[in-house]
């Protein structure tokens, strides 16, 4: 069924592996964060599949070193969804998961689905990645300052914004008879 999907993609692939500097990343944070006050000295790290973030939180003239750790990253459907760690405030003070689930359900803007209980967030991201692109992040690994990202099949079905739509690429597609095989001479 995917290779009837995408025979018409612009551009489709089976499969990345992308590596990213971490020290970059951080660099490229502390760049967007510079009119927020309220966060600063972001450092990501981690191990295997567990991505941790450190970040010192400015609140009510208390500063605060915040650890956030998060696992089971993966990207499907223009969802990325991820299954939330440990979060360590003021020296090494656990908060308990439910209380990070409440204040994620409460400031994430209707963008964030919390599964109350598992530790499951789901970010929709439709808004920022067009519908004419197919991306699945399978997995994510921490190995030293790099950050690995093993991507799945997926496609590029048009141009956004320009041409046809994937929409209607994909009912094409659909609506494609499966025997494309016929006879040439007519009846």
């Amino acid at each position: 069924m995917a290779d009837v999907l995408f025979d018409r993609a612009l551009l489709r692939w089976d499969g990345m592996h992308l590596v990213l500097d971490l020290g970059s990343i951080e660099t490229r944070i502390e760049e967007g964060l510079r009119a927020v006050e309220m966060v600063s000295d972001v450092t990501i790290g981690g191990w295997a599949d567990v991505l941790q973030v450190n970040a010192t939180i400015h609140w009510k003239g208390v500063s605060s070193r915040v650890r956030l750790e998060i696992r089971e990253i993966r990207l499907r459907s223009r969802r990325l969804g991820f299954r939330l760690g440990k979060l360590k405030v003021l020296h090494g003070v656990r908060v308990p998961q439910r209380v990070i689930e409440g204040l994620l359900e409460r400031f994430g803007g209707g963008r964030l689905k919390v599964l109350s209980g598992h530790g499951i967030v789901v970010v929709d991201l439709r808004e920022y990645l067009p519908p004419e692109l197919d991306l699945r992040l399978l997995t994510l690994q921490v190995l030293g300052r790099s950050l690995h990202l093993w991507l799945g099949p997926g496609a590029l079905l048009d141009l956004p914004d320009r041409g046809r739509k994937a929409e209607t690429l994909l009912l094409e597609a659909k609506e494609k008879p499966e025997n494309t095989h016929q006879s040439p001479v007519s009846t």
